[in-house]
């Protein structure tokens, strides 16, 4: 190193940091980042935890099924949800959503097992999320081995068998599972990060408002971006379900209308949150902190990471205005589960509230600022 460099390196260094103490929002954001995502952290994971939902099918109602059921309602990480009278009206409870598995005692449980006859135990299984799935698989297990563990005198040795079957088929994979989410990922981070930092820059540099003087009108500059940056993250999205479906062979059951009319939905939401995103900071610098800012929490309570049924209650109710949430939510459905809109109301109504608050308030604040 040059004789004289470490001054230099020193005045460099105390310039930035001058020139951050003069920008609060910079600085207030690079302060809140931390403290915020580790207090959502905390509150999301590390109270208390939620319970994975069960359905029960008794064909028994014997003494054993009985002591079965008793140490199910008794494992932390389950809850009985309902009792169902067959397994198709099981399933279709599962399949429907009100539950992430079911158990099915067969006829005959509680004579098998005291006379030492292996009994097998229908595990029915919702694998659109892979986490809660080995959840559910890891519980089962648990609670059959302390059953058995705890009957071993009355039914003569460990003769509990579970049989696993997905709702979906004989088996969604993890990739089929996991695609919403990273479809989910594109829409959110790529058009609000994009469409954020362009417009600031343009700010920066006092093109945006050569654009709002110029004979072209301001619907025309703010519908014209929209439609740039809807088309480029359109054809990242296209690109990640062609690699998807092609290359590794992921199966969309739904229809693919349905798959695109939601993401429309999303996208347009996503982009006016970048809009609003660009009101807000005064630079680059800022817009891109604020689109990370907000993509934490996003990403922290979409159920991606960890199934919302498995946090705390507080996390159940950040994940119920996260948009990112009820788009996965959605996506799972149309892709693992072949759903059509009718039967996902109540995601497709929160995301188009979303649109609907995202590009209405964006433009009115922007067109604001620039005036």
């Amino acid at each position: 190193m040059p004789e004289g460099a470490p001054p230099k390196v020193l005045a460099v260094v105390r310039k930035e940091l001058i020139q951050l103490t003069r920008d609060p929002r910079s600085l207030l954001m690079i302060a809140l980042i931390p403290l915020v995502v580790m207090l959502l952290f905390g509150v999301g994971y590390g109270g208390s935890s939620g319970k994975v939902g069960i359905i029960i099918v008794d064909m028994d109602r014997g003494q054993m099924a009985s002591a079965l059921i008793e140490a199910i309602s008794e494992t932390p990480t389950i809850s009985v949800k309902a009792y169902a009278g067959s397994v198709e009206e099981a399933r279709s409870l599962v399949s429907g959503g009100a539950a992430a598995s079911a158990l099915v005692i067969p006829e005959g449980f509680t004579p098998s097992l005291m006379s030492g006859s292996p009994v097998q135990i229908l595990v029915v299984i919702d694998e659109a999320s892979p986490t809660l799935a080995s959840t559910v698989k890891d519980s089962m297990l648990a609670v059959t081995y302390y059953f058995q563990q705890e009957y071993a005198r009355q039914i003569q040795g460990p003769s509990v068998e579970l049989i696993y079957n997905s709702v979906y088929g004989p088996k969604v994979t993890n990739l089929e599972a996991f695609t919403p989410f990273v479809v989910a990922l594109v829409l959110q981070l790529v058009p609000t990060t994009l469409i954020s930092i362009a417009i600031c820059r343009e700010k920066e540099k006092g093109t945006f408002e050569q654009l709002i003087m110029s004979p072209v009108s301001r619907f025309d500059i703010i519908f014209g971006k929209l439609v740039a940056y809807f088309t480029a993250t359109l054809v990242d999205m296209l690109i990640t379900l062609f690699v998807a479906i092609y290359i590794f062979g992921v199966v969309i059951r739904g229809s693919i209308l349905d798959l695109m009319l939601i993401s429309t939905v999303y996208l347009l939401g996503s982009l006016g949150l970048g809009m609003l995103i660009s009101v807000l900071s005064r630079n680059q610098l800022q817009a891109n902190q604020a689109a990370i800012f907000i993509f934490i929490p996003f990403l922290l309570f979409c159920g991606g990471l960890a199934p919302v049924e498995l946090l705390s209650p507080q996390a159940a109710t950040i994940a119920n205005i996260n948009p990112m949430y009820h788009f996965i939510y959605a996506l799972r459905g149309i892709m693992v589960k072949g759903y059509g809109l009718p039967q996902l109301l109540q995601p497709t109504g929160a995301l188009l509230v979303y649109m609907g608050a995202m590009m209405s308030i964006a433009p009115a604040l922007l067109k604001l600022r620039v005036e």
